[in-house]
Protein backbone atom coordinates (compact mmCIF):
# COMPACT_ATOMS: atom_id res chain seq x y z
CA UNK A 1 0.00 0.00 0.00
CA UNK A 2 0.93 3.58 -0.95
CA UNK A 3 1.77 5.93 1.56
CA UNK A 4 3.21 9.39 2.29
CA UNK A 5 6.16 9.68 4.31
CA UNK A 6 4.66 9.53 8.06
CA UNK A 7 7.32 12.21 9.35
CA UNK A 8 5.68 15.16 11.09
CA UNK A 9 8.71 16.37 12.47
CA UNK A 10 8.57 20.16 11.67
CA UNK A 11 4.88 20.21 10.21
CA UNK A 12 2.62 22.75 12.19
CA UNK A 13 0.10 21.27 14.35
CA UNK A 14 -2.34 21.91 11.55
CA UNK A 15 -1.32 19.87 8.93
CA UNK A 16 -0.27 16.97 11.12
CA UNK A 17 -3.27 15.02 10.73
CA UNK A 18 -3.72 16.43 7.53
CA UNK A 19 -3.11 14.70 3.92
CA UNK A 20 -1.39 16.59 1.53
CA UNK A 21 -2.34 17.17 -2.25
CA UNK A 22 0.76 15.45 -3.29
CA UNK A 23 4.60 14.62 -2.29
CA UNK A 24 7.24 14.50 -4.52
CA UNK A 25 10.72 13.31 -4.34
CA UNK A 26 13.42 14.53 -6.85
CA UNK A 27 16.28 12.61 -7.12
CA UNK A 28 19.31 14.32 -8.81
CA UNK A 29 20.70 12.13 -12.03
CA UNK A 30 24.72 12.12 -10.31
CA UNK A 31 24.81 13.64 -6.90
CA UNK A 32 23.62 15.65 -4.70
CA UNK A 33 20.68 15.30 -1.93
CA UNK A 34 17.30 13.91 -2.52
CA UNK A 35 14.55 16.81 -1.96
CA UNK A 36 11.17 15.65 -0.89
CA UNK A 37 8.56 18.62 -1.10
CA UNK A 38 4.31 18.57 -0.12
CA UNK A 39 1.64 20.82 -0.54
CA UNK A 40 -1.41 21.02 1.79
CA UNK A 41 -5.10 22.29 0.58
CA UNK A 42 -4.14 25.72 2.44
CA UNK A 43 -1.19 25.82 0.18
CA UNK A 44 1.50 25.43 2.58
CA UNK A 45 4.18 24.11 0.93
CA UNK A 46 7.06 22.40 3.07
CA UNK A 47 10.43 20.30 2.40
CA UNK A 48 12.51 17.97 3.60
CA UNK A 49 15.80 17.28 2.57
CA UNK A 50 18.03 13.84 2.90
CA UNK A 51 21.36 12.09 1.65
CA UNK A 52 21.07 10.67 -1.41
CA UNK A 53 22.17 7.06 -0.10
CA UNK A 54 20.42 8.05 2.59
CA UNK A 55 17.80 4.69 4.12
CA UNK A 56 14.53 5.07 5.30
CA UNK A 57 15.83 6.04 9.06
CA UNK A 58 17.11 9.15 7.64
CA UNK A 59 13.81 10.29 6.26
CA UNK A 60 11.96 9.10 9.61
CA UNK A 61 14.56 11.23 11.91
CA UNK A 62 14.40 14.11 9.21
CA UNK A 63 12.79 17.37 9.78
CA UNK A 64 10.24 19.34 7.16
CA UNK A 65 10.67 22.99 7.13
CA UNK A 66 8.35 25.28 5.61
CA UNK A 67 9.08 27.11 2.37
CA UNK A 68 5.76 29.46 1.47
CA UNK A 69 2.35 29.36 0.52
CA UNK A 70 0.72 28.89 -2.71
CA UNK A 71 -2.32 31.29 -3.41
CA UNK A 72 -5.63 30.42 -3.21
CA UNK A 73 -5.78 30.42 -6.62
CA UNK A 74 -2.76 28.28 -7.33
CA UNK A 75 -4.23 25.54 -4.91
CA UNK A 76 -7.04 25.59 -7.16
CA UNK A 77 -5.17 25.04 -10.61
CA UNK A 78 -2.78 22.68 -8.89
CA UNK A 79 -5.85 20.39 -7.98
CA UNK A 80 -7.60 20.45 -11.31
CA UNK A 81 -3.86 19.53 -12.64
CA UNK A 82 -3.63 16.77 -10.04
CA UNK A 83 -7.19 15.07 -10.92
CA UNK A 84 -5.60 14.56 -14.39
CA UNK A 85 -2.64 13.40 -13.19
CA UNK A 86 -4.74 10.24 -11.40
CA UNK A 87 -5.32 8.74 -14.54
CA UNK A 88 -2.10 8.54 -15.52
CA UNK A 89 0.56 5.23 -15.56
CA UNK A 90 4.49 5.89 -14.43
CA UNK A 91 6.48 6.10 -17.70
CA UNK A 92 9.40 4.01 -15.99
CA UNK A 93 11.86 2.99 -19.37
CA UNK A 94 12.70 -0.44 -19.63
CA UNK A 95 15.27 -1.57 -18.82
CA UNK A 96 18.49 0.11 -18.12
CA UNK A 97 19.46 3.08 -15.07
CA UNK A 98 17.04 5.98 -14.56
CA UNK A 99 19.67 8.75 -14.45
CA UNK A 100 17.46 11.47 -12.57
CA UNK A 101 13.79 11.01 -11.39
CA UNK A 102 11.00 12.45 -9.86
CA UNK A 103 8.58 10.43 -7.43
CA UNK A 104 4.86 11.95 -7.37
CA UNK A 105 2.75 10.35 -4.33
CA UNK A 106 -0.94 12.03 -5.34
CA UNK A 107 -3.87 11.78 -3.42
CA UNK A 108 -6.66 10.52 -6.16
CA UNK A 109 -10.05 9.29 -4.74
CA UNK A 110 -8.88 5.86 -5.01
CA UNK A 111 -6.09 6.41 -2.45
CA UNK A 112 -2.40 7.46 -3.36
CA UNK A 113 -0.98 7.15 -6.90
CA UNK A 114 2.72 6.51 -6.92
CA UNK A 115 4.20 7.85 -10.54
CA UNK A 116 7.58 7.54 -11.14
CA UNK A 117 8.43 9.94 -13.95
CA UNK A 118 12.08 9.27 -15.48
CA UNK A 119 14.15 12.58 -17.06
CA UNK A 120 12.54 15.50 -18.66
CA UNK A 121 8.59 15.40 -18.50
CA UNK A 122 7.21 15.43 -21.66
CA UNK A 123 3.98 14.37 -23.55
CA UNK A 124 0.99 13.55 -21.23
CA UNK A 125 3.71 14.11 -18.48
CA UNK A 126 4.10 17.79 -18.69
CA UNK A 127 1.20 18.24 -16.39
CA UNK A 128 3.86 17.67 -13.62
CA UNK A 129 6.38 20.48 -15.02
CA UNK A 130 3.03 22.57 -15.12
CA UNK A 131 2.35 22.04 -11.37
CA UNK A 132 5.64 23.52 -11.18
CA UNK A 133 5.40 26.56 -12.67
CA UNK A 134 1.96 26.71 -11.27
CA UNK A 135 3.50 26.61 -8.07
CA UNK A 136 6.21 29.07 -8.53
CA UNK A 137 3.68 31.20 -10.10
CA UNK A 138 1.50 31.40 -7.13
CA UNK A 139 3.52 31.97 -4.09
CA UNK A 140 1.89 34.47 -1.49
CA UNK A 141 4.81 37.15 -0.64
CA UNK A 142 5.86 36.81 2.84
CA UNK A 143 4.80 40.36 3.59
CA UNK A 144 2.84 42.54 1.91
CA UNK A 145 2.17 46.34 2.47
Amino acid sequence: MIQFIQNINGISLQHQNEIPLFEKTNIPPDFGDKLISRIYSDGSLYYLSIARDSDDSAISSGKWNFAATVTERGVKAIQEVLEKCCELESNTPKGGNIRGAVTWKIRCKSGIQELLIAGIPEGKYLVFTQIDLLINSNIKPFYSD
